[in-house]
């Protein structure tokens, strides 16, 4: 637990003064800095909770940034192997000095599944998510740990890490934030609500059938949840009444991530699988960037959807459509421009609340084509060749009620849109104003785009090629399962960046070292 706990530096502060560290990483913010007088009431300083007795306290921001399948931020010396999650957590400032007193930002980086240095966690945990239960629990653990009421929460991630901040901002909103003593429970907590959502008990008229079972839980649950309960008075959000600042994510997955036609484990994906799509009203703005060419029907998207209690509390909300598949938009391929556009968009959405070293941003941008141009990566590779797929839901009318999704401009810079996504080029066609516009930060790093780098290739042959096996009808599972082995190995050997963390390359392998386990077991 504690390998996947990094934590930045925290400034010292007393009781009335804040004295900041300024080095590198806290040089002057950028010309986009707001003064406390400019910024909207909600993201001034909070007045000192009642029950302090009358010491004043500062209010600090707490940043989790949760990591996609196979990340590991910390164990990574390339950059282009860094995702946006990473980028992002890299850029928080230390402290917010744009208002009077500064707000000390605090955050919390963790590691994708999969991304521990073990055969079973790279290969058999990474490609199924079977820890992705304890992910959650780590990263609100470590909120309960640091949080004070009217300190503000933050959650930030991609793919799977991506749901695992959704999960933790659902769990907020049904358990609100426990205190240090209180989380001795949150083990039967935590099982009594994934044990309600994965049983079989819903009735049509959309009431449950109240079991033996249901009845326990519900009892388990009683205290915890509700706006009376301990955790939700604590996590209560001023007079707003929002518990969670921001959730930013780009591309959630909640699938176990490998084709259902092979793990045949609809149990594992109802028991991680949203039991709802709607964004609780408890969250105060909420980003998405969604990929457009991503085909694996097991890599759907999981949109959010406001709810009407959301709309009335002025919620924000905002989706936006990206040239690219799963990993073009949350990042890790050797060329990264389309992340570079996916991380200005949510960069240029979140700066009015969270202080950010948008030097640092820009220095990550490495090109290798001119803004919006290059080509998405395809996806369908390895074991996922064999996979369902589908053409993503696109939006149909501008700012939905529901979804408020948009197409970034950027999209329209491919040359080859109407093959690329033929579904989008008739859409905008009827619809052009669908299309939303670049906000300054976005607009800067535009103007400023360079091409610095040149397009990579890790193998002489597609990876496709280099791993691709018959799955028999019958026969020597055994044998099919080493002969993948042993051809992973050659690749390893051959191409030192095979633990490149995305799915284009070691996640693909690595994916197909998985499917053939569980195919080898469920037949055996």
């Amino acid at each position: 637990m504690l390998d996947s706990m990094r934590v930045s530096p925290i400034a010292q502060y007393s009781p009335t003064t804040l004295s900041m560290d300024v080095g590198r990483h806290d040089a002057p913010v950028s010309r986009r800095t707001l003064a406390t007088a400019q910024l909207p009431l909600s993201q001034r300083m909070s007045t000192y909770p009642p029950h302090t007795g009358g010491i004043q306290i500062l209010k600090k921001r707490i940043v989790v940034c949760c990591d996609g399948t196979w990340q590991d931020g910390i164990i990574v010396n390339a950059r282009w192997k860094y995702t946006n999650v990473l980028r992002l957590a890299r850029a928080v400032r230390h402290v917010d000095a744009r208002v009077d007193p500064p707000v000390p930002q605090v955050v919390f980086y963790q590691s994708g599944i999969g991304s521990a240095n073990n055969i079973y966690s790279h290969f058999i945990d990474g490609a199924t998510g079977a820890s992705l239960a304890e992910k959650v629990e780590e990263a609100y653990a470590f909120i309960t740990q640091n949080y004070h009421p009217g300190d503000e929460i933050l959650l930030f991630g991609f793919s799977r890490g991506a749901y695992t901040a959704r999960m933790i901002a659902s769990l907020i909103g049904k358990i609100g934030v426990l205190s240090r003593t209180e989380m001795d429970h949150f083990s039967e907590i935590y099982i009594a609500l994934q044990q309600l959502g994965s049983q079989d008990d819903l009735k049509s008229d959309g009431s449950y059938v109240q079991t033996s079972e249901r009845k326990k839980q519900l009892e388990i649950l009683a205290k915890w949840t509700g706006p009376d309960s301990p955790g939700c008075k604590r996590a209560k959000g001023g007079p707003e009444g929002f518990s969670v600042k921001c959730v930013g994510v780009f591309d959630t997955v909640g699938s176990v991530g490998l084709p259902e036609e092979i793990t045949r484990n609809t149990k594992m994906k109802k028991m991680f699988g949203f039991q709802s799509t709607e964004l609780g009203p408890h969250i105060q703005k909420a980003y998405q960037a969604l990929a457009l060419n991503e085909r694996r029907a097991d890599f759907n998207c999981a949109k959010f959807e406001q709810t009407e209690a959301g709309r009335k509390k002025n919620q924000v909300l905002r989706q936006c459509w990206f040239t690219g598949c799963h990993s073009d938009i949350g990042g890790g391929y050797p060329e990264p421009d389309l992340a570079n556009l996916t991380l200005a968009w949510m960069a240029a959405h979140i700066e009015d609340i969270i202080c950010l070293d948008t030097a640092y941003l820009a220095s990550l941008v490495e090109a290798v084509e001119p803004w919006g141009k290059l080509s998405p990566h395809d996806s369908c590779v390895g074991v996922f060749e064999i996979a369902d797929r589908i053409q993503r839901q696109l939006p149909t009318e501008v700012d939905d009620p529901k979804t408020h999704e948009a197409i970034h401009p950027s999209v329209l810079q491919q040359t080859n849109l109407k093959d690329l996504t033929p579904e989008l080029d008739e859409i905008l066609n009827k619809n052009p104003s669908l299309v939303c516009k670049l906000l300054p930060l976005e607009d800067e790093l535009r103007k400023n785009w360079k091409v610095t780098g040149t397009k990579t290739t890790a193998f002489p042959q597609p990876l496709s090629e280099a791993i691709k096996v018959h799955i028999p009808e019958a026969g020597d599972f055994r044998r099919w399962l080493g002969t993948i082995l042993s051809r992973s190995r050659r690749i390893s050997a051959a191409a030192p960046r095979l633990r490149s963390s995305h799915y284009y390359y070691g996640g693909a392998i690595a994916s197909s070292l998985a499917a053939a386990y569980y195919y080898c077991v469920s037949r055996i």
